[in-house]
């Protein structure tokens, strides 16, 4: 009796983007942008003559987080990939092909997968990976001092219906912002140092309770603290400063910097509407926020600014799309 195979193939490649990010991956010199579509990556060049695509890679798996790092002791970056069933991976150009330099298994027996998607960050001096992955818990991977990874262990979280965490520059022990919702829906934020050697967090040095009620992204500033974006209002809060901004009534979705000081982002609302963020220092603090209009886009998914202007806007509702901006009027 002759054996019987399936094999089942898509008819046409993903289009809906999800994720993306800019680095030097291919090359010290070369400004790449990233572009996640469900189980494929595709890794571009910036040119003089626009985005160049240089390869389009199939995965095993939808791809849930994606980020770029670079190690101190590296010159080009590493691509950070984590999938939807738990798996994760560090991929690295090595000048001619594509190749894998770490990777394991995030999956909990037991754990209650997160209703609000998961969530994978790097902690911005390049110490550990976090992982939001199940309510009530959070996955740490440490480096080595070679940049490896380390075997994974798990901090248990008191806010279960967390919505988005972030690493926080400047802290001399690994440190996250938390926003979550408590059982009456008020939303509050809350920062954690990261004990390693205890496996738990401990109180940072501020938190602050009853936020705008559709607070959603939080966006680390080098500067220091973080902005909190809510449907009625963005918000800087650091230990030190608190400013408001209020603006129009719209669900921010996307995210993206503009200047490596975090002075300026780009972000994209529900309606297809591009704005400016321009955060004011003075003496390294944050003393004013101001917004900008800057036209109509797709939906945007995510936001990454390349150079020079040009900024890559992904969409998962409608065409993904590369423009040429004025920022000029920040100044």
């Amino acid at each position: 009796m002759a054996t019987e195979w399936n094999y089942v193939v898509t008819a046409h490649k993903s289009t809906a983007v999800s994720r993306s990010c800019v680095g030097n991956f291919t090359a010290p010199h070369h400004l790449n942008l990233i572009v996640a579509k469900c189980t494929r990556i595709e890794i571009y060049l910036l040119t003089p003559q626009g985005l160049q695509l240089m390869f389009d890679v199939p995965l095993y798996g939808t791809i849930a987080t994606l980020e770029l790092f670079r190690s101190h002791s590296e010159a080009q970056d590493f691509l950070f990939i984590g999938m939807e069933r738990y798996r994760y991976c560090i991929l690295y150009w090595d000048g001619r092909q594509l190749l894998t330099r770490s990777g394991g298994d995030a999956s909990h027996f037991g754990g209650r997968p997160t209703d609000n998607g998961q969530i994978g960050i790097i902690d911005l001096h390049h110490r550990l990976i976090g992982l939001h992955l199940y309510d009530g818990l959070f996955k740490v991977i440490p480096f080595d001092n070679q940049g490896q990874l380390k075997e994974p262990l798990n901090i248990r979280l008191q806010e279960l219906l967390l919505l988005d965490i972030k690493f926080l520059y400047g802290c001399e022990i690994p440190t996250v912002a938390v926003l979550y919702q408590d059982n009456k829906d008020a939303r509050h934020v809350r920062t954690y140092e990261i004990a390693l050697e205890a496996k738990e967090f401990v109180e940072g040095s501020w938190s602050q309770n009853n936020l705008d009620n559709g607070a959603r992204l939080l966006v680390p500033v080098p500067l220091g603290g973080v902005i909190i974006i809510g449907e009625d209002t963005i918000v800087h809060w650091s230990s030190t400063t608190f400013k408001s901004l209020s603006i129009n009534q719209a669900i921010i979705g996307a995210v993206g910097r503009v200047d490596p000081d975090g002075s300026r982002y780009l972000y994209g609302d529900n309606t297809g509407s591009l704005h400016l963020l321009v955060i004011t220092q003075e003496r390294g603090r944050v003393t004013d926020l101001k917004t900008h209009y800057m036209g109509e886009t797709s939906i945007a998914s995510t936001i990454s600014y390349l150079d020079s202007g040009l900024v890559y806007i992904g969409s998962q509702f409608g065409d993904s799309q590369v423009g040429d901006i004025n920022l000029s009027c920040s100044s």
